[in-house]
C-alpha cells in the first residue's frame, strides 16, 4: 500500500516506503535506514512510552520511539510474515505440536517482559508475528485505540472494571490468543458489544478444544479473578517455540529493493542504461524524458508514480477534496534511495558531481527560456568545472539535449574568445565533445577525432559490461571483448580482466518465473513444479526438456524431482504418473520427511534431516540436538549414532547431512564445523595431520570439534559433493564455499549474487557448480580451475622470470623448467628458499643455508651462519647471498663461502635485493652493500611482509600485513603511493619486466597500473608464489597441487582466452541491440 498524502517521508532516521496496514490502532510503515536496512515504523493514535531493549527471540526488537513534528512513533524489526488470524483464517486453526509451540513462544516472550517489569497490554492475535524464524511479539506497550469492541475480546475482566495493567492482565490475554488459535474462533464473541461484556465478566468459554497439556493451564489463565491467574514463569509448554512456521502460501512481502532489482532485471540493456540517470535526476527534482520507455514499467511496479499534492480539505458534489494530482513523476518513496543496493550505488558514485550538474541543469535552461541569449553562457572557471565533470568524473547521468546545447555553444564561444588556449582545457573540452557527440566542436584533424570517439565508446561499452556482470555473466565477457577491440582504454582492459577472473559463467532464468512456482536443482537441469504442472530446463542451453502434468493434489517432490507424493501421501512416479516399483527416496512436506523404496514407506520422521546415499543402501538422520543417526535400509536397522553440536542461529535446526555419491563419506554440519565420517570405519585410528585429526566413531559416540575428519566452516547450509567426491560445497549466508575434501583444505569461496539464494549442485561433469538465485533463476560457476590436492607439497616458490618452480615435497626440494615442464632436480634441502635473477641458483634457508644449481641439483656452497637462518635472499648475478637470524644480517660470497659483513639491528624476513646487486633492501631500511651504510627509508614501526624492487630500481614496493602497498621513490626517500588490496597480509609482490604492473598476492592475486595505481583486476587465486613470463605477458604461481597455472596478463591473450570462456563474440544482432552507437566487428 503505497504512502497517501500526508504521510511523513522520514521519522527518527528512518525513510518510509509504504504503509502496511492502518487500523484503529495506528499506522504501520514500511521502512528503511540510511544503509538500506529494513525496519518497521508505527504511529500509534496516542504517544507510546519509551521501551527498553529486551533480549527475547519472541519479542519483536524494538530499535528507537519518540516524537517527531508531534508524531509520535515507534521503530522495530521488520518481521517477515503474516498475522496470527491472517494465518488461521486461511489455514484453519492449530493443532497438537503446532499449537503447543505458539503457546510456548508467546508465555516465553511474557516471561522476558515481566522479568524487565513491563506488560504488553493488548495481546491479540493481530500482535502476533509467524515469522521464519518461529513467533514474533510486537505492539509492546502500544494502548489500543479505536472502539471497545475492536479489542474488549482478548482483554482481562478487570480492565472492563477500570483496573490498571498487571502481569496477569497480560496472562488472561495469553489463554486468550492460544484458545482462538485452537478454535479459529475469538473467544467471549457475542452478537452485541454488551453480549461480549456479559460473557467475559460472567461465563467461561469452551474449552474441549485444547489439548489435555493445554487445557488446564489455559483455563487458569482465563479465571476472572487475577489473583487464581497463574504468572508467566509457570506458563510451563513442554514444546520448541522455535518449531512454529508460517503456513506454505503466505508469501512474505518482498523489500523494496528486491521490487527494484526485480524490476530492474526485467528490462532491456537499452532500458537498463537509462534507469540511473532517470532516477538521479528525479532524485535532484528535474522532470526527465523517458529515454528508452523506462517509466512505464517503473510505474507499473509502483517505484514511480504521478505525484499527489496535500490541499486544505474542501467540500466538492462529490465528497471532501483533499488531494489533487500533479502531471509530474517522482519517486513513490524517497525510500527507494536507499533501500535498493544498486541505487545508492549510483548515488555515491555521482555524489560529487550532482551539485555540478544541478547548478549546469539549471543554468541551460535558463538560457533556454531567455532565447539562447550568449550572456547566459559558462565561461572561464565554471566552464572549466563542468567540462571536467563531463568529461573524467560524470559515470550515471547521461546529458539532455538542452544540456549538450548549453555545452556546445559555451565552448564555441570559449573558442571565439581563445580562452581554450590552454592545454588541460583543451584536453577536456575534446574528451567532452566525443563523449556527448557534439559536432559543435570540431578537433584537429579527423583522425584525433575517430580516436576520441572510439574512446568514448570504448568506456560506454565497458560501463555496459560491468552493468551485465551479474544479471547477464556470458553478455559481460563478450561486450568487454569488444570494448577492448574498440580502443585499449583502461576501463575496457579493467572489463577484460574482470571478465577473465569472474567465477560466473551464465545465468538462466527460467521465461515464466513465479513467486508461486517452486524450484528444484538438480545437476544441469532446473525443475518448476507450479499448479499441477512440472517442467524441466536444461540450463546450459535453455532448452525446455520435457513438461508433464503432476496427480491432482500433489503436496511435495522427492529432492530430484522424479517422485511426487499424490492424496493421501500416496507416491507417483512423475513421468509414467504410475505408482513406482523400485528405487529409494525421500520426500518432505513440512516438516515430515518420508524414506521411501518403490512405494513402501522405509522410515517416517519429523522435524529431522535425512539423507540416503546413492545406492540406496543408507539413510543418516539428524535431529535437533545434534543426534545424527545412521540406518541400514534393507533390514531398516540402525546402526550407529554420533552427536554433533547442531548449527547456531536464530533457527534452531537439525544439523545438515549428506552422503558422497560412492556412500563412503557422511558429511555432517554442525556449529563447530562439517564432520567427514566413514560409515563403514571401524575402530582404528589413521594417521592425518594435527589440524583435523581422524577417527572413525564407534556404535555410539559423540563428535566434538576436532575429533572427525572435519573443515572449519560453520555454514548451516546442507553440504554438496561433487559427482567424484572430490570437493564439497557448503552454503552460507553471503557466499559458496568449496573445500577439497582429500586434505580438506578451502579451494575457493564465491560470493552469491543478490539476496536471494538457495539450492546447490553440480553439474554432472563436475566442472560447474550452480545455485538458485532471486526468482527462477540459477547461476553457474566455474569451478574447472580448482586445484587438486597433492600429498605432501608444504610450500612452493617461482624464480623472478617465472622459468623455475621449486616446491617442498617431503624433506626435498622439486625443480621444474616451467616453460619446457619437465623436471630438473630434486635436493635433499628444506626451507625458505631465494632465486636469483635468472633462476640459475637457488638458495635454501636452514642451518646450514645452502646454495644450489637449478639446473641438476649440483651443491655450490653450504654457509654456516651459527644457528638455523629462517630468512635468505640471493643477489640477481647469485654472487651475494643475505642471511637474516633475528635482527642479525649478513651477507656472504657464495662462491667462497666467507661472510663480507655483518648489520646487527638491520635484519627481518623481508628482504629484497635492487636489481644492479648494489642495495638490499631489509624490512624498511636499505643496505648500500659498496658503503655499508644503512639507511631508514620507511619512518614508523611498519613491518613489511614482502618486498620488491621495480626494474629500474627506482621504487621500492613493501607489502603490509593489512592488505596494503606503499611504493617508494628509493632516490628521493619519499612515498609515491599506496594501494589497498583487502584485510589479509602480503605473501609476495612482483613487477612486470617492463615496471608497468605490479602483481600482489594476499588472499587474492591482483594486478595493478604501477604508473597511476588503478587496480586492472584479479589473476585467479591459490598460488603460492608469482612471476611474470620473461616476455611479461603472463603472470605464473603455484598451485596448492605443486602445478604452475598461469594466467595472461597482456590484453591481446586476454581477449583470446575471454573469448573461449563466452562461447564467442556478439553476433550482428546482439551487437546492434547493445553497441547501438557502432559498427559491427567480429571482436574475438
Amino acid at each position: 500500500m503505497r504512502l497517501v498524502p500526508g504521510d511523513p517521508e522520514r521519522l527518527g532516521g528512518f525513510w518510509l516506503a509504504a504503509r502496511l496496514g492502518a487500523g484503529a490502532r495506528g499506522i504501520v510503515y514500511d521502512a528503511y535506514d540510511d544503509e538500506g536496512r529494513r525496519y518497521a515504523v508505527k504511529v500509534p493514535r496516542v504517544e507510546v512510552e519509551p521501551v527498553e531493549r529486551l533480549t527475547c527471540p519472541h519479542l519483536a526488537e524494538v530499535v528507537a520511539s519518540g516524537v517527531e513534528r508531534g508524531i509520535p512513533y515507534v521503530v522495530s524489526e521488520f518481521v517477515d510474515g503474516p498475522d496470527l488470524r491472517q494465518a488461521v483464517e486461511r489455514h484453519g486453526p492449530y493443532q497438537g505440536e503446532e499449537l503447543a509451540a505458539l503457546a510456548a513462544a508467546l508465555a516465553g516472550a511474557l516471561r522476558a517482559l515481566h522479568a524487565a517489569g513491563l506488560t504488553h497490554r493488548d495481546l491479540r492475535p493481530e500482535s502476533v508475528l509467524l515469522a521464519a524464524g518461529g513467533p514474533k511479539v510486537i505492539d509492546l506497550r502500544v494502548a489500543a485505540g479505536g472502539p471497545l469492541e475492536a479489542t474488549c475480546t482478548y482483554l482481562a475482566p478487570e480492565i472492563l472494571t477500570g483496573s490498571g495493567h498487571e502481569p496477569a492482565t497480560d496472562v488472561f490475554s495469553w489463554g486468550a490468543v492460544v484458545l482462538y488459535a485452537a478454535t479459529g474462533c475469538d473467544p467471549f464473541a457475542g452478537r452485541s458489544l454488551g453480549g461480549v461484556l456479559h460473557r467475559l465478566l460472567t461465563v467461561d468459554d469452551d474449552l474441549s478444544a485444547l489439548p489435555d497439556g493445554l487445557r488446564d493451564l489455559v483455563g487458569r489463565a482465563l479465571a476472572k479473578n487475577p489473583a487464581d491467574r497463574p504468572a508467566a514463569e509457570e506458563l510451563l509448554v513442554e514444546a520448541d517455540a522455535g518449531a512454529l512456521r508460517p503456513p506454505q502460501g503466505v508469501a512474505g512481502r518482498g523489500s523494496l529493493g528486491e521490487l527494484a532489482e526485480a524490476v530492474y532485471a526485467g528490462l532491456t540493456p537499452r532500458q537498463q542504461e537509462a534507469v540511473p540517470g532517470l532516477l538521479l535526476r528525479l532524485m535532484d527534482g528535474d522532470e526527465p524524458h523517458d529515454e528508452g520507455g523506462v517509466l512505464a514499467p517503473l510505474m507499473e511496479a509502483g517505484l514511480l508514480v504521478r505525484r499527489s499534492v496535500r490541499v486544505p480539505p474542501t467540500e466538492t458534489p462529490v465528497g471532501k477534496l483533499v488531494a489533487v494530482r500533479d502531471d509530474r513523476v517522482a519517486p513513490a518513496s524517497a525510500a527507494l534511495y536507499r533501500a535498493w543496493p544498486r541505487l545508492r550505488g549510483w548515488v555515491a558514485d555521482e555524489r560529487d558531481g550532482l551539485p555540478v550538474h544541478r547548478e549546469l541543469r539549471l543554468a541551460a535552461a535558463r538560457w533556454s527560456r531567455r532565447r539562447r541569449g550568449r550572456s547566459y553562457l559558462y565561461r572561464g572557471d565554471r566552464l572549466d568545472t563542468v567540462l571536467g565533470w563531463a568529461a573524467a568524473k560524470r559515470r550515471h547521468l547521461r546529458l539532455s539535449q538542452l544540456e549538450r546545447d548549453f555545452i556546445g555553444a559555451s565552448v564555441a564561444l570559449s573558442k571565439q574568445r581563445r580562452r581554450l588556449l590552454r592545454p588541460s582545457l583543451a584536453t577536456l573540452a575534446a574528451a567532452l565533445a566525443v563523449a556527448v557527440s557534439m559536432s559543435a566542436v570540431s578537433l584537429s584533424g579527423e583522425q584525433e577525432l575517430r580516436g576520441r570517439l572510439l574512446e568514448a565508446n570504448a568506456r560506454a561499452v565497458a560501463a555496459r559490461a560491468e552493468a551485465l556482470r551479474s544479471s547477464d555473466p556470458r553478455t559481460a565477457m563478450r561486450l568487454s571483448v569488444a570494448a577492448w577491440r574498440m580502443s585499449p582504454v583502461f576501463e575496457a582492459r579493467a572489463a577484460l580482466q574482470a571478465s577473465l577472473a569472474q567465477p560466473e559463467l551464465g545465468v538462466f532464468t527460467d521465461p515464466a518465473a513465479d513467486e508461486r512456482a517452486r524450484y528444484l536443482l538438480r545437476g544441469d537441469e532446473l525443475v518448476r513444479w507450479q499448479a499441477g504442472t512440472l517442467v524441466v530446463w536444461d540450463v546450459r542451453s535453455g532448452r525446455q526438456l520435457a513438461s508433464r502434468p503432476l496427480p491432482e493434489g500433489s503436496a511435495a517432490l522427492s529432492e530430484d524431482g522424479r517422485y511426487a507424493e499424490g492424496p493421501g501421501g500416496r507416491p507417483v512416479e512423475v513421468a509414467t504418473g504410475r505408482p513406482p516399483d523400485a528405487g529409494t527416496y525421500t520426500i518432505t512436506d513440512g516438516n515430515r520427511t518420508r524414506v521411501y523404496r518403490g512405494g513402501e514407506v522405509l522410515l517416517d520422521v519429523t522435524d529431522r534431516r535425512v539423507a540416503v546415499s546413492r545406492d540406496g543402501g543408507r539413510a543418516a538422520i539428524s535431529a535437533l540436538d545434534g543426534r545424527v543417526e545412521l540406518w541400514e535400509l534393507p533390514g531398516r536397522t540402525k546402526v550407529r549414532e554420533i552427536t554433533v553440536r547442531p548449527p547456531a542461529g536464530p533457527d534452531r535446526s537439525a544439523p545438515p547431512v549428506a552422503f558422497s555419491p560412492d556412500g563412503r563419506t557422511l558429511a555432517v554440519a554442525g556449529r563447530d564445523g562439517v564432520t567427514l565420517l566413514t560409515p563403514a570405519g571401524g575402530g582404528s585410528r589413521p594417521a592425518a595431520p594435527a589440524d583435523a585429526p581422524v577417527s572413525a566413531y564407534a556404535a555410539t559416540s559423540t563428535a566434538e570439534a576436532g575429533d572427525g575428519p572435519s573443515l572449519a566452516d560453520t555454514s548451516a547450509g546442507t553440504p554438496v559433493f561433487s559427482p567424484d567426491g572430490s570437493l564439497l560445497a557448503l552454503p552460507g549466508r553471503d557466499e559458496v564455499r568449496v573445500w577439497r575434501v582429500a586434505d580438506r583444505r578451502l579451494a575457493g569461496a564465491y560470493r552469491f549474487r543478490g539476496e536471494q539464494h538457495g539450492g546447490l549442485a553440480f553439474s554432472s561433469d563436475g566442472r560447474t557448480l550452480r545455485y538458485l538465485s532471486g526468482l527462477g533463476s540459477v547461476v553457474s560457476l566455474d569451478v574447472s580451475g580448482l586445484p587438486a590436492p597433492s600429498p605432501g607439497v608444504r610450500t612452493a616458490a617461482l624464480s623472478s622470470d617465472g622459468r623455475v618452480a621449486a616446491k617442498e615435497v617431503g624433506d626435498a626440494i622439486r625443480l621444474t623448467d616451467v616453460v619446457a615442464r619437465k623436471p630438473l632436480a630434486e635436493i635433499a634441502a628444506t626451507g625458505d628458499v631465494a632465486f636469483d635473477a635468472d633462476g640459475r641458483l637457488l638458495a635454501v634457508a636452514g642451518d646450514p643455508v645452502t646454495v644450489w644449481e637449478a639446473s641438476g641439483g649440483k651443491r655450490v656452497a653450504a654457509i654456516d651462519a651459527g644457528g638455523d637462518v629462517p630468512a635468505v635472499a640471493l643477489s640477481p648475478g647469485g654472487d651475494t647471498l643475505a642471511t637474516a637470524r633475528g635482527r642479525r644480517l649478513e651477507t656472504w660470497d657464495v662462491r667462497a663461502g666467507r661472510r663480507i659483513k655483518v648489520y646487527e639491528g638491520a635484519g627481518d624476513l623481508a628482504m629484497a635485493f635492487s636489481p644492479d646487486g648494489s642495495t638490499l633492501a631489509s624490512g624498511t631500511s636499505l643496505l648500500d652493500l659498496r658503503t655499508g651504510q644503512v639507511t631508514p627509508l620507511v619512518p614508523g614501526t611498519a613491518e613489511p611482509t614482502a618486498l620488491a624492487f621495480s626494474p629500474d630500481g627506482r621504487t621500492l614496493a613493501l607489502g603490509l600485513g593489512g592488505g596494503r602497498v606503499e611504493l617508494w621513490d628509493v632516490r628521493g626517500r619519499q612515498r609515491a603511493g599506496v594501494v589497498e588490496t583487502g584485510s589479509a597480509p602480503v605473501r609476495d609482490l612482483r613487477f612486470s619486466p617492463g615496471g608497468d604492473l605490479l602483481a600482489v598476492d594476499a588472499e587474492r592475486t591482483s594486478l595493478w597500473d604501477a604508473g597511476t595505481l588503478r587496480e586492472v583486476g584479479q589473476v585467479g587465486s591459490g598460488a603460492e608464489g608469482v612471476a611474470f613470463s620473461p616476455d611479461g605477458r603472463r603472470l605464473r604461481g603455484v598451485a596448492a597441487d605443486g602445478t604452475v597455472r598461469e594466467s595472461p596478463v597482456d590484453p591481446a591473450l586476454t581477449a583470446q582466452e575471454v573469448c573461449a570462456r563466452a562461447g564467442g563474440a556478439l553476433s550482428q544482432d546482439e551487437w546492434s541491440r547493445l553497441i547501438p552507437e557502432s559498427d559491427y566487428q567480429d571482436a574475438c
